[in-house]
């Protein structure tokens, strides 16, 4: 049980928070660079206490011999290992101004959505391992995350918002219509 609930707030609900706040408010300039410290504290902390859930569940799995759990398995060493890559890469992170940046974020960015996808989705398949398919725990889970997926959805829709009316902005500073020091009142209206 201990080890269910502590994986679900770390690879659940967590990893996926903390990539939220990587995703949404490194643009918000009024942050700095808090949002990158939300981001990594928000991670670090779900990938530790992840760590101690697996620990648990290979003490688990050690002490049930004839027990496998096949795919639920699996996908744990995949989160474990993945997590453990980005937790690593933050010793290998090149300074902005490096040739090598775009490299490292392209890595950083597909291996840590892989590990959030694996991480969720090792979750569900822990609730069926538990028998807790039409669980409340699980019900409460599905409401966290859907919560989570209707925040990225929301986020997601007024960043496309703020996108566009930066390039109309631009476009119209382009044609002359307003100046570079030129309110936004056109777009607005």
């Amino acid at each position: 049980m201990v080890h269910g609930i502590m994986n679900a707030i770390s690879w659940g609900v967590m990893l996926p928070s903390g990539a939220v706040a990587a995703r949404y408010f490194r643009h918000i300039q009024s942050l700095g660079p808090a949002w990158f410290y939300i981001h990594a504290g928000v991670q670090l902390s779900a990938f530790f206490l992840g760590t101690v859930g697996f620990a648990i569940g290979l003490k688990l799995g050690n002490s049930s011999p004839g027990v496998t759990y096949g795919l639920h398995r699996k996908l744990g060493i995949a989160a474990f290992c993945l997590g453990g890559l980005q937790t690593l890469a933050l010793l290998f992170r090149p300074k902005t101004t490096n040739k090598y940046r775009k490299y490292w974020k392209s890595y950083h960015h597909f291996v840590g959505y892989a590990c959030v996808v694996i991480g969720v989705v090792n979750v569900f398949e822990g609730f069926e391992v538990m028998g807790a398919g039409g669980s409340y725990g699980k019900l409460a889970y599905c409401l966290c995350l859907s919560t989570l997926i209707g925040a990225c959805i929301a986020l997601e829709v007024n960043s496309w918002v703020i996108f566009c009316r930066k390039s109309k902005e631009d476009k119209l500073r382009r044609e002359g219509i307003i100046s570079d020091k030129g309110s936004t009142d056109l777009i607005h209206s």
